[in-house]
């Protein structure tokens, strides 16, 4: 690699990680262009360069952090055998990715604006629910091994992240033992249901 390009990898590297942290510390809406400059030390024709628009930058940073949650959790999902162990486990690693994941909020700020390009927002949303993908394959795992009974895995696969997501907002004010013990229960209600046998 050249050194110029080596250069322009580094200077990227830069941007990508003062726009995380302001991004993270102020909001989608309130981070400009100008706030990335000044942290970065880029010029407008730099940050340009490696990113169209705030918003392209702002997807190439949901990316990184959703492909590093993939990953993650593939390597996770290893240490559980079968599939009811990945479900529970799936449900913590989705909390403590929740609590500790520094775009969050202003991720949800953007899906929620109306400022945002419908293209790159459609990105967003596809790339969010390409987690389905992940949650479908523990439930047809389960279902193949007999864990669980015939069902749509798919169909699963929503309502699981609708109800991890669920949990999460109406718990968002509750102490972090509580909310994963509560997480815990949710997960245990989906697998058994709470109809008198």
């Amino acid at each position: 690699m050249s050194k110029r390009r080596l250069d322009g990898e580094k200077t990227k590297q830069h941007i990508v990680e003062k726009a995380t942290e302001l991004f993270s510390q102020k909001g989608y809406s309130a981070t400009s262009i100008e706030d990335i400059c000044q942290a970065t030390g880029a010029s407008k024709g730099s940050l340009y360069y490696h990113f169209k628009n705030k918003e392209q930058l702002f997807l190439h940073l949901l990316e990184k952090q959703y492909n590093e949650w993939v990953d993650l959790w593939q390597e996770k999902e290893k240490e559980f055998e079968t599939s009811i162990d990945k479900l529970y486990g799936l449900a913590t690693f989705f909390l403590e990715d929740f609590l500790s994941h520094p775009l969050k909020k202003a991720g949800e700020e953007f899906s929620g604006s109306q400022l945002a390009d419908p293209a790159i927002l459609e990105q967003v949303l596809e790339m969010l629910s390409s987690s389905y993908t992940l949650y479908t394959s523990i439930f047809q795992e389960g279902i193949n091994r007999g864990d669980f009974a015939p069902c749509d895995p798919e169909e699963m696969a929503m309502i699981l992240e609708g109800l991890m997501n669920g949990i999460i907002n109406v718990g968002y004010q509750m102490d972090d033992e509580r909310l994963h013990a509560l997480l815990k229960r949710s997960i245990d209600v989906l697998l058994h249901g709470i109809v008198a046998k």
